[in-house]
């Protein structure tokens, strides 16, 4: 068994989801996109693919677009105008 086949058996049986991925380079960020999407993937990735893939999900809406922040909520240590929250 390598180390991809045991990466992706808790997420098949925590989340439901079957991601075969072999890569050159293991990225976290690709399993937490799919365990979020909760989708089929049978992806070979390289290097140049991996480092791709974090810039192809900034342009939809998950917890990776802005992690820590709600969509509402200022930046820390600004207030938008009208804000009275701490």
């Amino acid at each position: 068994m390598d180390i991809s086949t045991m990466m992706n058996t808790p997420i098949r049986q925590r989340h439901g989801c079957y991601a075969g991925i072999a890569m050159d380079v293991f990225v976290i960020v690709n399993v937490a996109t799919m365990q979020l999407r909760r989708c089929y993937a049978d992806i070979p990735m390289d290097v140049s693919i991996t480092m791709n893939a974090p810039t192809t999900q900034l342009g939809t809406s998950c917890s990776f677009d802005s992690p820590g922040l709600a969509r509402n909520e200022p930046t820390p240590g600004k207030r938008s105008q009208g804000d009275s929250t701490p």
